[in-house]
């Protein structure tokens, strides 16, 4: 017997409704695409501003993915105008059987305009989402700075806004240096108040920390966080561009005996890999240490045309996940083994598929990644009459089966 559902839809027509969207789903390698848009929609009740630029779709490309309990948080930084919500989310739950969801801004509508512009939000294990808003409006030949860069977090079980900090002057060197703080990295300490962040500058080539205990910041400088001029050409999507972004990404080992932590960090434009301890990142007097530029390594060598967005860590296994956009990849390196091309492999590749991996985060033993091909948005067209954004969740284990990323973690002693 067929039951009516309350939207008239036959049981088994919403069946065979889930099975049609689960068949057009890809995998790539060895990751499955969990949503994909030809372009972005959103629950927003329809309404439309005074300007009539309330929602320009075209204008709209995702940047980070996060999934956080049955929400997966999606981000859209205010590029161009037309953005109606800046940190949105889909229900993990309701929405999973849906290729393409609309996005429903968080944690509303109303409360969504608090926020300027966020690029990439992480959640961390005290139910705390954190990000930073730039506050700038980056329209092209037309920036507008609408209020100051800052640090927010939101308590989950409330979805209420908690801290916004400001950062200082001194944290930020120069008027672009906000269209530079793209990403954040969370570290938990012995409790939940004593938490720090850590913001690259890909702009202006520094690393601000925060500590919220002490609701305060300093910026870091170091060679290191800069570009590498050999490493600043790119060929993705189509186009042929230059690029000069330093600093981008900073992902974490689990805590050592001293109860700090490795940080692994890389310039967008570089093929290579460094690291520091999170000791010296927390001691804010650290840069005038006659030794500071000592405590900071080289790592190691990804190879030729590996530049890279976003990266994480998985504690189980030791292993590093790269989102590459110079190979429109997906990569893996074992930690305990030297960092050289010949240690890193490639899990996932695609030209379109795969076409710039903005944003990768490594959630209990799953790996996000969110690819958006953005080049060809920035410098050519979207063919809004195919798909051009794509989030992908693979299984750690999975992933590094039969490969060197399997064993890498055992050759090194922590």
């Amino acid at each position: 017997m067929l039951i009516k559902t309350d939207n008239g839809l036959t049981c088994l027509s919403v069946l065979l409704l889930s099975a049609s969207v689960q068949s057009q789903r890809r995998s790539l390698g060895k990751f499955q695409e969990v949503f994909a848009w030809k372009q972005l929609t959103y629950n927003i009740d329809g309404q439309i501003d005074e300007e009539g630029r309330f929602f320009v779709q075209y204008n709209n490309v995702p940047m980070g993915v996060e999934l956080v309990g049955e929400r997966l948080f999606v981000t859209v930084p205010r590029r161009r105008h037309g953005i109606p919500s800046t940190l949105n989310y889909i229900n993990m739950k309701t929405d999973s059987n849906t290729r393409s969801p609309s996005l429903r801004p968080y944690p509303s509508l109303g409360q969504s305009r608090d926020l300027t512009s966020v690029y990439r939000t992480r959640a961390d294990e005290c139910g705390r989402l954190w990000m930073v808003d730039t506050g700038l409006l980056e329209i092209p030949d037309a920036p507008q700075q609408v209020q100051a860069p800052a640090i927010v977090v939101y308590d989950l079980s409330t979805d209420k806004q908690i801290l916004r900090y400001q950062f200082k002057e001194s944290d930020i060197p120069a008027a672009n240096t906000p269209t530079g703080l793209a990403s954040i990295t969370v570290d938990i300490g012995d409790d939940c108040a004593n938490a720090f962040a850590y913001v690259p500058d890909l702009t202006t080539f520094g690393l601000i920390v925060f500590s919220l205990r002490e609701r305060d910041s300093w910026r870091l400088n170091h060679n290191y966080f800069y570009l590498s001029p050999t490493a600043g050409n790119f060929r993705i999507a189509g186009q042929s561009f230059q690029w000069s972004d330093g600093i981008f990404s900073l992902t974490l080992t689990e805590s050592g005996a001293d109860n700090c932590r490795t940080a692994y960090f890389h310039p967008l434009a570089s093929f290579e890999e460094f690291s520091v301890s999170t000791c010296v990142l927390k001691n804010k007097t650290a840069g005038q240490d006659s030794d500071f530029w000592r405590k900071f390594s080289k790592v190691g060598d990804r190879g030729q045309d590996s530049q890279s967005t976003m990266h994480g860590y998985h504690a189980g296994t030791r292993t590093v996940f790269f989102a590459e956009i110079g190979r429109d990849s997906v990569s893996c390196w074992g930690t305990g083994q030297v960092l050289t091309p010949n240690n890193v492999v490639i899990l996932a590749q695609d030209r379109q598929l795969m076409s710039y991996p903005s944003d990768l985060h490594v959630t209990g033993d799953e790996v996000w990644v969110m690819a958006n091909t953005l080049p060809r948005f920035g410098y050519s067209m979207l063919d809004t009459n195919e798909y051009n954004f794509y989030i992908y969740r693979g299984y750690v284990n999975n992933l590094i089966a039969g490969t060197v990323c399997e064993n890498g973690f055992s050759k090194r002693n922590y």
